[in-house]
């Protein structure tokens, strides 16, 4: 009998490490301040689908590369499909979007967009980008689009910033 109750035992130790391991882990990588991003892509249908993501990073100069990470959903369906997607920096005044793209719209917004060479990206973003899916890297429960910058542009403002899981607007300080 007892040796039926050691494994179980163990099992649930493992178990509760487990869930204390992801959640130290979340907190922890909450501690890494980002910028935030809308991912936009055509939606099939003539309508435009966007994800907020903080996920953003820039892999190479030459050629110039980006990254984004997703998990299954739509989004990761159209990219798959489409081969292409926008990249919108959200600037200080776009926290609604960064909310409205996460599913809480819970305002009366209404997103702008630029429609670019094939990928409608987010007017008023601090820099967008229109990116072509040169590869896809499956890890664990997300998958990596690595894409090809074919178009990009940017204006002068402040980014959106997220950090300990809330947003927050930078304080620039003068030289």
């Amino acid at each position: 009998m007892t040796a039926t109750l050691e494994p179980d035992a163990a099992v649930a130790e493992a178990v509760e490490q487990a869930v204390a391991d992801a959640t130290q882990f979340r907190t922890s990588v909450a501690l890494f301040a980002t910028g935030i991003a809308v991912v936009t892509m055509n939606d099939g249908e003539g309508g435009v689908h966007g994800i907020t993501v903080n996920s953003f990073t820039s892999i190479s100069l030459d050629p110039p590369t980006v990254m984004i990470s997703l998990k299954p959903g739509r989004a990761h369906q159209l990219i798959s499909e489409g081969g292409v997607y926008g990249v919108s920096v959200l600037s200080e005044g776009q926290q609604g979007h960064s909310r409205y793209f996460t599913g809480k719209r819970d305002s009366e917004l209404i997103p702008e967009f630029v429609t670019g060479e094939r990928v409608p990206t987010l007017a008023g973003s601090l820099a967008r980008f229109e990116c072509e899916v040169v590869n896809t890297v499956p890890v664990n429960d997300h998958t990596l689009f690595l894409a090809r910058v074919v178009r990009c542009e940017s204006q002068t403002g402040s980014p959106l910033m997220f950090f300990a899981s809330a947003y927050h607007e930078p304080t620039i300080f003068a030289p």
